[in-house]
């Protein structure tokens, strides 16, 4: 039941566009945290080596600077994170492809994007076939530029994605940054989406119990209209 449904949701390609994109992601964060704080604590230090008498807590109020090429990436993560039918166009992947290989560019001098750049250009160029053992055939096929993944390595790149969704909906919902009907309704098709796929689901459980502790159903409304009481029955 569940390769064969892991094999329904393979068949559409839009679906594929998205998790692969979603897996480039999830690639590029991975090698982007260790550069990210490093840099951070060189530059704590230097601030603290500048201004002796500076506090360790102290905060910064100067606004976020990205630049234009992050801020392209950072708008494609959160199409993809928004995406209620999980779905991306094929001419979706490949302005996406142009962005982050643009963005990768700057920072080619960084042994962690070195090291999984040739990666995530594969994974973007390559006909991404799906080994389901189970199965006659292989979904799509291996060509010079083709790979394949496991149907377990598919659902753990998809559930890290519907976690991280998951985290923000918390989040988002905990800092009241979102309309409650909002949340309420991002979270009603996730789990339209997990009713319809079981092998996702279980992984899910308890993320989904997390927000809906934040977020609990409406309760039913009394059939009485306010104001007015039930006449009492005659015999």
């Amino acid at each position: 039941m569940v390769l064969s449904e892991l094999a329904a949701r393979l068949n559409c390609a839009e679906y594929k566009n998205w998790v692969k994109a979603g897996h480039c992601l999830l690639l590029l964060r991975s090698c982007l945290q260790g550069f990210v704080g490093r840099e951070v604590l060189s530059f704590h230090r230097g601030l603290l080596a500048e201004a002796p008498g500076l506090s360790p807590s102290a905060t910064c109020r100067g606004g976020s600077r990205c630049s234009p090429r992050a801020r392209q990436v950072i708008k494609c993560r959160n199409e993809i994170m928004h995406s209620s039918e999980m779905k991306v166009s094929s001419t979706w992947l490949r302005d996406f492809q142009i962005k982050i290989q643009n963005f990768l560019n700057e920072f080619r001098n960084i042994p962690e994007i070195v090291a999984v750049y040739s990666r995530i250009e594969q994974l973007l160029t390559s006909d991404w076939a799906v080994h389901i053992p189970e199965e006659d055939q292989r979904d799509g096929y291996e060509g010079e530029t083709g790979s394949y993944l496991s149907a377990s390595q598919v659902n753990e790149v998809k559930i890290e994605l519907l976690k991280e969704e998951l985290e923000e909906m918390y989040l988002q919902a905990e800092e009241q940054e979102m309309l409650p009907e909002e949340i309420s309704n991002r979270l009603e098709v996730m789990k339209e989406f997990l009713r319809n796929n079981e092998d996702l689901r279980n992984g899910l459980r308890e993320d989904m119990q997390k927000l809906d502790s934040l977020h609990p159903p409406n309760p039913k409304r009394d059939s009485k209209e306010p104001g007015r009481e039930t006449p009492e029955r005659k015999d």
